[in-house]
C-alpha cells in the first residue's frame, strides 16, 4: 500500500518570505508516523509542495504517474481550496484512490468536501488512531460506520458522522513526528531570523473556549457523545519533550523551534520541568542558549510564571519570541470573544515583564478588529491602543470566521458573511462587514490609519533598532516593517486604482514557482 500526505503549492503569507513561510507539516508527520508504527511495511510518503517548490504542474504530473493508494490532506481555511483541488485532480486521473481529509477546517465543512470528485473520508477530531484504524479497513467501507470519529456518505448519499473518538489521554506514547520522510534542506536553509526552523508541538487542545477559536473544540472533550464539546489540554511530559528537541538538535542540527501550541504555557509544571531539563543540558552553555524557541503565551500564565521564577528559566533556555492574543481592549468585544482571564490590564503587564526584565525577548501582540458592533471608531482607538501597550509589534487581525466557531455561526446567521473565497481567510483580508462597515471600508480605514504618521510607531522602531542589543531582534523587526510598510503602500495603490472595486484585496504573495 502506498500512502501519501500531501501539502499542495499555496501562497505566502504577506509577512513572510520563503525561508521562512512554510514549516514542515506537523500535523501530517504525526498522522504518517502512526500510520507507519500500525503499518511498518506500507510505503509512507510525505510531499511537501512548498517547501520543496514544486508548483501545479508538477505536481500533477506527480500524482497522474504515481500510484497513489490512499491520497492524506489537512488543511486550514486559507488553503484549504489548494488541496481540494489536488484531490479532484488525484479523482480524475486515479479513480480508485481513496483520498481521506482531516485537519481543524474540513470536518466542519463535510457536505463542501464529501463529494464523489473529492474527499472518500473526513477524519473527525485528533487524528493518529482514527486514520491508523481506518487504514486497516480502507477497501471496506461496510466497517466504516464502527470506527469512530469519521464522516463519509452512505449507500445513498447521506453524510454519516460516526461517534467521537476518545481523546489520546498520554500524549507520551505517540510516536515521534515522521521527520525522516521529508528533506530537511528545504526548510530554514537561508533564513537568518529563523535558521535552522523546525516546527514541534509538545500539547494540544486548551484551557479556554474563545468564541472564534476552532483549534480548542478541535481537540477538546466530547461530552456523552452529543456533540458538545469542552476545553482539554493535554501535554508532553517534560522529559520527552526535552527528548523530542534534543533528537533534532543532534540528528537534524535544528536550532529554531516554532512551538505551534495554542497555549504553550498551560501548565506551570510543565513548562518549569522542560526549562530545567533545558538548563542542565548541553544546549545552553555560559555563553547562553544554543537554540531559540518561539511560541504563543497567554498573558496571565506569563504573570503566573514570572511570580513561580518559571519565566527566567525559560528565558534563559533560548525563549526569544513570543505571540500573545491580546484581542481587544474592550469589555463587550472581549466578552463576544469569550477568552477569559485576559483583559487589557492584565496584558498590559505580561508585556511590561518581557520590556523591563527581558528585553531580548521580541513580543507580537494580535489585535481583532471588525466585529459585528464595530465601528470607524472602535478601529481607531484599536490601532491607537497598540502603542499604549508597549507591545514590540502588533498585527491588527480582520474577524476571520473559521467553521465551527460559536462566532462564525453567529455572523452567518446576521449575513455579515460576505466573502466565500477561501483563498481570503488569510487573516489579513478582511471577508466579514460589520453592521456599518463593508469590507472594503474595514480595509481602507485600516491602512489608511496605519499610513498615518505616527510619532508613536517611530518611538518603538527607533527603540528596538538603537536602543536593544539582541541582533536577533532587530533583524526581526526590521523583517516586519519592511513587510508590514510594503503591503501597506500596496493597499494604498490599489484603492485609488480601483475606485469602484467593492472587493477586498488579496495579499497572498503569489510564488514563482506556484504554477510551474
Amino acid at each position: 500500500m502506498r500512502i501519501v500526505f500531501l501539502r499542495p503549492p499555496r501562497f505566502v503569507w504577506p509577512f513572510n518570505n520563503e525561508t521562512s513561510a512554510f514549516w514542515q507539516p506537523l500535523g501530517l508527520l504525526t498522522v504518517a508516523a502512526a500510520a507507519i508504527r500500525r503499518f511498518p511495511q506500507a510505503d509512507v510518503q510525505v510531499w511537501d509542495a512548498p517547501a520543496e517548490k514544486c508548483g501545479w504542474k508538477t505536481l500533477c504530473r506527480r500524482l497522474a504517474e504515481t500510484r497513489i493508494d490512499v491520497l492524506g490532506i489537512g488543511e486550514e481555511a486559507v488553503s484549504a481550496h489548494e488541496a481540494l483541488r489536488a484531490a479532484r485532480w488525484i479523482k480524475q486521473v486515479q479513480p480508485d484512490c481513496r483520498v481521506v481529509a482531516g485537519g481543524m477546517f474540513f470536518p466542519y465543512v463535510l457536505d463542501e468536501v464529501l463529494q464523489p470528485d473529492l474527499a472518500d473520508v473526513v477524519v473527525r477530531g485528533e487524528g493518529e488512531n482514527t486514520f491508523a484504524e481506518w487504514l486497516e479497513h480502507v477497501s471496506n467501507p461496510a466497517v466504516w460506520p464502527g470506527i469512530r470519529g469519521l464522516a463519509f456518505r452512505d449507500e445513498n448519499g447521506r453524510i454519516v458522522q460516526t461517534p467521537p473518538r476518545d481523546l489520546i489521554e498520554d500524549l507520551d506514547t505517540l510516536p515521534f513526528a515522521a521527520y525522516d520522510r521529508i528533506d530537511w534542506n528545504q526548510y530554514g536553509r537561508r533564513s537568518r531570523n529563523h535558521p535552522g526552523l523546525v516546527s514541534i508541538e509538545h500539547s494540544r487542545g486548551c484551557i479556554d473556549d474563545c468564541s472564534f477559536c476552532i483549534l480548542w473544540s478541535h481537540m477538546g472533550r466530547s461530552v456523552s457523545g452529543n456533540g458538545r464539546v469542552v476545553p482539554c489540554w493535554r501535554t508532553k511530559s517534560p522529559e520527552r519533550s526535552f527528548d523530542e528537541v534534543a533528537r533534532l538538535v543532534r540528528d537534524h542540527r535544528r536550532r529554531t523551534f516554532g512551538w505551534v501550541d495554542p497555549t504553550f504555557n498551560g501548565r506551570p509544571e510543565w513548562s518549569d520541568g522542560f526549562a530545567e531539563y533545558m538548563l542542565a543540558s548541553r544546549l545552553v552553555g555560559p555563553g547562553g542558549p544554543r537554540t531559540i524557541h518561539t511560541a504563543w503565551l497567554r498573558a496571565d500564565g506569563v504573570l503566573r510564571d514570572e511570580k513561580l521564577g518559571i519565566l527566567e528559566k525559560l528565558v534563559r533556555s533560548g525563549l526569544r519570541q513570543v505571540m500573545i492574543g491580546i484581542e481587544r481592549d474592550d469589555t463587550a468585544g472581549m466578552a463576544l470573544l469569550g477568552k477569559s482571564n485576559n483583559d487589557l490590564e492584565v496584558c498590559r503587564a505580561a508585556l511590561a515583564v518581557f520590556r523591563e526584565k527581558y528585553p531580548q525577548v521580541y513580543t507580537i501582540g494580535t489585535m481583532i478588529f471588525g466585529l459585528p458592533a464595530d465601528t470607524a471608531g472602535d478601529l481607531k482607538r484599536l490601532v491607537t491602543r497598540q502603542y499604549e501597550l508597549g507591545v514590540d509589534y502588533s498585527f491588527m487581525i480582520p474577524f476571520t470566521p473559521n467553521p465551527g466557531t460559536a462566532l462564525t455561526e453567529s455572523v452567518v446567521r446576521e449575513g455579515l458573511l460576505v466573502g466565500r473565497d477561501r483563498a481570503a481567510y488569510n487573516f489579513h483580508t478582511p471577508v466579514c462587514r460589520t453592521r456599518t462597515l463593508s469590507c472594503r471600508q474595514l480595509e481602507a480605514l485600516y491602512y489608511r490609519l496605519m499610513l498615518r504618521p505616527d510619532p508613536r510607531r517611530l518611538i518603538r522602531s527607533l527603540r528596538i533598532l538603537l536602543a536593544n542589543r539582541d541582533r536577533r531582534k532587530r533583524r526581526v523587526h526590521l523583517s516586519l516593517l519592511r513587510h508590514g510598510t510594503r503591503l501597506a503602500l500596496r493597499s494604498l495603490a490599489h484603492r485609488f486604482s480601483s475606485i469602484h472595486n467593492a472587493t477586498p484585496t488579496l495579499f497572498s504573495r503569489r510564488p514563482r514557482w506556484y504554477d510551474k
